[in-house]
């Protein structure tokens, strides 16, 4: 690539990165937040913060093939630009919100108005030779790691340090800086997508269910948003439970998060050579195993440097186990249909998103704050079942007429 096509890539990674960030961002402190809005009960706080961070992400899931089809029709600078001055605007409202029916509103709307990963990454890919297609894609996949695990870190020390409503305005503002980043720097020449026939997403379901080995994919797609998710909101009130300093709770939790990130990319970027001597089923079902282990292993934690442990092992397992289900998913599904099977396989990982910080919320106030732990290693559990029992070690790659190449 020349070097002003690497400099317009640099900066839409950068606006993915500063999305991401800012969508995760609140997760360390949301709960506190809560608190602060009028909720003084832990229990009812956490429940409350789990349906904050699943609405958006539930009204994502929704929205975001509206918006991809808008994108197809008018161009994706468009659409990541409208995105993030949404984005930008509705994040400085939730500074002034007054109590959390006003603040879940505004995260509906945030989620309704979603989707500048698919934009910004669609951008990019159209600017890339088609050899560096794959690359592109892999360079923007770290931008959400990256941005998953700092943001929530940030997020937490300014609220630490100048309290819960001023994240809100350091997100939006750099949501806006952003946007006029973009606008004012990157050029689309953009064709409208001629339309074709594509197979319905129904069809796609009834292939993926008559899969076993998909069916299975599609479940530890789930889990694994499921596993990320669902601590979040509840993180800073279970530090609070564990932690003899109960100051800066918030930066703590935001640095617990961004570990489990940061080892999630490492875990990644490591596939390569893992793959070399081991294959995705074993690696899969020595991470599922591990996974479930460092969830009770986190409900053991008497002390924060425990707990840090075992969200990085955590985290190494979970980076392990995305790679290696979707590239089971590549290898078994022939090329001519994987654009709409990737689409199904990102609605059982946004659902993982909703149904995660949803659970652990409502457990929480239920059963208490240590139940989602159980939960989720119960769910660790049962991927390792249906991974040794319910796949193979080897697979085939499909042809685009639907043969086996392997």
């Amino acid at each position: 690539m020349n070097s002003g096509l690497w400099k317009k890539l640099a900066i839409l990674w950068s606006a993915q990165l500063i999305g991401m960030s800012a969508i995760t961002g609140v997760i360390s402190f949301l709960p506190l937040y809560v608190t602060h809005l009028g909720i003084e009960d832990m229990a009812e706080a956490s429940m409350w913060a789990g349906l904050l961070v699943g609405a958006a992400a539930f009204c994502a899931a929704l929205s975001n093939p509206f918006w991809g089809a808008m994108a197809d029709r008018r161009g994706r600078k468009p659409m990541l630009e409208k995105v993030l001055l949404i984005f930008g605007f509705l994040i400085l409202a939730m500074a002034f919100v007054t109590n959390v029916y006003q603040l879940l509103a505004l995260r509906v709307l945030q989620g309704t108005f979603g989707g500048f990963v698919a934009a910004s990454t669609a951008l990019a890919v159209s600017m890339s030779p088609k050899d560096k297609i794959a690359a592109t894609i892999g360079i923007f996949q770290t931008s959400l790691i990256v941005g998953g695990a700092v943001g929530p870190m940030i997020g937490g020390l300014i609220a630490d340090y100048f309290g819960y409503r001023q994240p809100f305005l350091v997100f939006g503002f750099l949501c806006i800086l952003s946007f006029l980043i973009i606008h004012f720097t990157i050029t689309e020449t953009f064709t409208p997508v001629p339309k074709k026939e594509k197979p319905s997403i129904k069809s796609v379901f009834k292939y993926f269910l008559s899969l076993t080995d998909l069916k299975v994919m599609l479940f530890i797609l789930f889990l694994a948003q499921f596993a990320i998710q669902s601590i979040g909101p509840i993180l800073p009130l279970y530090i609070r439970s564990i932690a003899a300093d109960q100051s800066n709770i918030a930066s703590i939790s935001g640095v617990l998060i961004a570990v489990g990130g940061i080892a999630s990319a490492f875990s990644a970027a490591s596939m390569g050579a893992l793959v070399r001597r081991y294959s995705h089923k074993q690696i899969m079902l020595v991470a599922s195993v591990l996974g479930g282990i460092t969830f009770i292993g986190q409900i053991a934690a008497s002390d924060i440097l425990a707990l840090g442990l075992m969200r990085f092992i955590n985290g190494l397992c979970i980076g392990a186990m995305i790679p290696s289900s979707n590239t089971i998913i590549t290898y078994l599904i022939p090329e001519s249909k994987r654009g709409a099977a990737f689409g199904v396989t990102s609605t059982f990982s946004l659902m993982g998103q909703v149904l995660g910080p949803i659970s652990a919320g409502f457990l929480s106030l239920i059963f208490g704050l240590q139940a989602i732990f159980w939960l989720t290693t119960t769910l660790f559990v049962v991927a390792a079942f249906l991974l040794l029992t319910k796949t193979k070690d080897d697979y085939e790659v499909y042809c685009e007429d639907g043969s086996k190449l392997l």
